[in-house]
């Protein structure tokens, strides 16, 4: 009675659980790669902003004057908040914080007495914008005598 089935098309079962492994394999292959993109778009961000701040807080230095930059008294009309002088011998070291980054800020003194010019008045900075301890950019610029 059975013997007159001769339908032999369609898939096995065994078939079946295969292409299901298969697919399930090959789908987490691609969703464990969304955290990741997820992680390094924040990353990205985060590097974004930081070098946003840093042009900011370096806009705003070129309009102060060496000499305000490195008096105590002047700290607080720096664009940085809570400015504390960290160093002053050789170079000038000021912290504080600006937009939720930390930022250092170096002022160096000129490095050769040969240079003339309109150079010899300019004083070199570069400001560090960080977040904990990790430096996520750093920008260069110069202060006027």
């Amino acid at each position: 009675m059975f013997h007159n089935l001769k339908n032999n098309s369609g898939f096995t079962l065994i078939e079946i659980l295969a292409s299901v492994v298969l697919l399930t394999v090959v789908l987490s292959m691609f969703l464990s790669i969304f955290p990741q993109m997820a992680n390094m778009n924040n990353r990205t961000g985060d590097n974004l902003d930081a070098a946003n701040v840093g042009k900011e807080v370096l806009v705003k230095m070129k309009k102060i004057t060496y000499g305000d930059a490195i008096e105590i008294s002047k700290l607080t009309d720096l664009p940085i908040e809570n400015a504390k002088k960290i160093s002053t011998s050789p170079n000038t070291v000021i912290e504080g914080n600006y937009n939720s980054f930390k930022v250092r800020m170096t002022i160096y003194p000129n490095a050769s007495a040969n240079v003339t010019g309109t150079a010899q008045s300019l004083y070199l900075m570069k400001i560090e914008v960080m977040n904990g301890n990790n430096t996520l950019t750093t920008t260069h610029g110069y202060l006027e005598k």
